[in-house]
């Protein structure tokens, strides 16, 4: 069974909305993906108990859209896995920081005047003077909420920190880590325009920022698909259990990391 009925309904005006927004009727619909029109119709009214999962994403397709049959699964089991390809891309971004000499902290929270929220990993360079904010998706769905969330706490964070007198980064990047899946490649290709205001940086432009942070940066990078990351051995080179001097993966950030402006 494909949700419960209040999220049915919510994916049908999602759907319906999406549809006018393309100027289409349910059988230009219909007729792009290849189904019939009650099926659309159907799925509109949140009835979506006996529609194929394939139907669902013919649907998807024919209107530029994620899938939407994932948005309808529920369970223990799936937000289990949801969580643990989350932890994984999250360790992953975590060793990989490491390894160019960051100093991390996941799940930074922070509120200010009403303004609340977490950073997946919030990390540092102290020869940079960098700080670094990292939004980490295992999938895409709601691109504008994603992109305005990370907007404001590369806006907001920053100035947090100053304003605390923890420390003061010069050098300031805010970076989306997704799974490189064919998904979310061919979602910033039909949204270039969108990802070339928000996040302009791109893997190499990441990466070359990130083993030596000189200026700002708002980038996109790419992590193996991540039910594979569990897998990946730890970088080449010292990890802070072989160096006694190097910063721990999940220090906090603050005083008592010691550098100020």
């Amino acid at each position: 069974m494909l949700g419960g009925v209040a999220d049915d309904v919510q994916v049908g005006r999602m759907v319906e909305a999406v549809r006018r927004a393309r100027k289409l009727s349910q059988s230009d619909l219909a007729g792009r993906a290849g189904v019939g029109r009650e099926t659309v119709s159907r799925l509109e009214r949140g009835l979506l108990d006996g529609l194929s999962v394939g139907a669902l994403r013919a649907i998807s397709r024919a209107l530029g859209m994620p899938s939407i049959a994932p948005l309808g699964w529920r369970g223990p089991e799936v937000d289990r896995l949801r969580d643990s390809r989350h932890a994984a891309m999250v360790e992953a971004v975590s060793r990989m920081l490491l390894a160019t000499g960051w100093a991390t902290q996941p799940e930074y929270t922070f509120s200010h005047y009403g303004e609340r929220g977490s950073v997946d990993v919030l990390a540092r360079h102290v020869e940079g003077r960098a700080l670094l904010i990292c939004e980490i998706k295992t999938r895409l769905w709601d691109l504008q909420d994603t992109l305005s969330a990370l907007g404001r706490k590369y806006r907001l964070i920053p100035e947090l920190l100053k304003d605390e007198g923890s420390w003061e980064a010069p050098n300031v990047g805010a970076v989306l880590f997704m799974p490189d899946v064919s998904t979310h490649r061919h979602m910033i290709e039909r949204h270039s325009a969108t990802f070339e205001g928000a996040l302009p940086d791109r893997q190499v432009r990441v990466r070359h920022w990130l083993a030596d942070p000189s200026g700002p940066l708002r980038g996109i990078y790419f992590l193996p698909d991540s039910h594979q990351i569990d897998k990946r051995k730890d970088p080449p080179g010292r990890t802070a259990a072989q160096d006694p001097h190097a910063p721990s993966r999940t220090a906090g950030i603050g005083p008592k990391l010691g550098w100020r402006s």
